[in-house]
């Protein structure tokens, strides 16, 4: 039988310059006992909505999770204080005092949210010994690029994100007319902010569609020209901090991973964290981190092989082993799940499952 969806309350914490976070709690239906609180940071444009697979899953570990949307960011305000990543930081810091003050903690942050972990355990140390575990995902000591990789069109893209930028840098209320033109689907169009009380997290679409262009190019200004010191304070985590970043980053690429001075953490028989499948929504090398990557290499299917697999059935129907003999060719994704398809039918119908040889394709 299926878990009950945990309980999720909508918290607002005042900060220094007197704006509030909105925070959203997630309580499990059977708490553990002496757990660590887990703490979810999530990365520019998008908001708390983007852990919302993670927190289902934790909460059903019984564990109590925290998130909440950044500045400028769903439905917290820009406020007055400037938009830098000190400033981020000392948000999640009053965060943790409010609705954590004691107890372990367990801190994730991807992207823009990792650059705020890293700041607050570095300009926060009292806080390192609470910290059994924390997660950064495509963290950097360098700073954002507008190189989006190495390819033959990389300096291409890069001149257009540049160009874009200097509009927005320059004429950030001609760029607020025209988003204020885009359908409301879209998600970098220009909408007043609802005067409703929330009852979660926007989708993630919607995560800077209330921001003006100035104050994303204010914080994209800081993104750029970060710069980490002290980082060595990280050391202190030793086994319990986790890296993980991605070679064709389209952001933040490997190469800024802080030249030396973020200490290279990962578990034992994992890939190297710039080979981690990377995280973010905006690009296909960024992805969403719904799944952590498995670790070890994984081989590829080939005609030799009888391989075993377990086929996804709805939960109504029990699910059963199945030896499948592929054929002369690697089976491709596509193909792969048009066969366990064939397999579901089939099973329903109870004729004999066997996956049908894929057909070559032409070139």
């Amino acid at each position: 039988m299926p878990n009950a969806r945990p309980a999720t309350e909508v918290l607002s914490v005042s900060t220094s310059d007197d704006s509030t976070l909105s925070v959203y709690r997630d309580i499990p239906t059977r708490p553990r006992s002496n757990a660590a609180t887990i703490v979810l940071v999530h990365g520019a444009s998008v908001t708390a909505d983007l852990w919302r697979v993670h927190t289902r899953h934790l909460t059903d570990l019984g564990f109590r999770v925290l998130r909440y949307d950044q500045r400028a960011h769903g439905h917290t305000p820009r406020g007055r204080a400037p938009m830098t990543i000190e400033q981020l930081a000392d948000d999640l810091h009053q965060i943790l005092r409010t609705l954590a003050p004691t107890g372990p903690l367990v801190l994730a942050g991807h992207s823009l949210g990792a650059l705020v972990l890293q700041e607050l355990a570095t300009g926060r140390p009292q806080l390192l010994s609470r910290i059994q575990g924390m997660l950064l995902l495509s963290a950097t000591a360098r700073g954002a690029s507008v190189l989006p990789g190495r390819g033959p069109s990389a300096p291409l893209l890069a001149a257009g994100r540049s160009l874009f930028a200097l509009v927005c840098a320059h004429a950030p209320q001609a760029v607020d007319r025209v988003r204020h033109l885009l359908p409301d689907t879209h998600r970098y169009a220009l909408t007043p902010r609802a005067s409703t009380t929330p009852d979660g997290p926007p989708p993630c679409r919607h995560g800077v569609r209330h921001t003006p262009t100035a104050d994303f190019t204010a914080l994209w200004v800081a993104l750029r020209g970060y710069r980490a010191d002290h980082l060595s304070v990280l050391e202190q985590l030793g086994e319990r901090l986790l890296l993980m970043a991605g070679a064709d980053d389209r952001h933040i690429p490997a190469a800024h991973r802080g030249d030396g001075r973020l200490p290279d953490r990962r578990p034992p028989g994992d890939p190297p964290p710039h080979r981690a499948r990377p995280a973010h929504p905006s690009s296909r090398t960024h992805q969403r981190p719904h799944r952590l990557p498995r670790p070890g290499p994984r081989a590829p299917i080939t005609s030799s092989r009888t391989c075993h697999f377990r086929t996804r059935f709805p939960s109504n129907f029990a699910r059963r082993r199945h030896s499948v003999q592929h054929h002369a060719r690697p089976v491709s994704r596509g193909r792969s799940t048009e066969g366990r398809l064939r397999c579901f039918r089939r099973y329903r119908m109870g004729a004999k499952i066997r996956l049908q040889p894929s057909r070559p394709h032409r070139a």
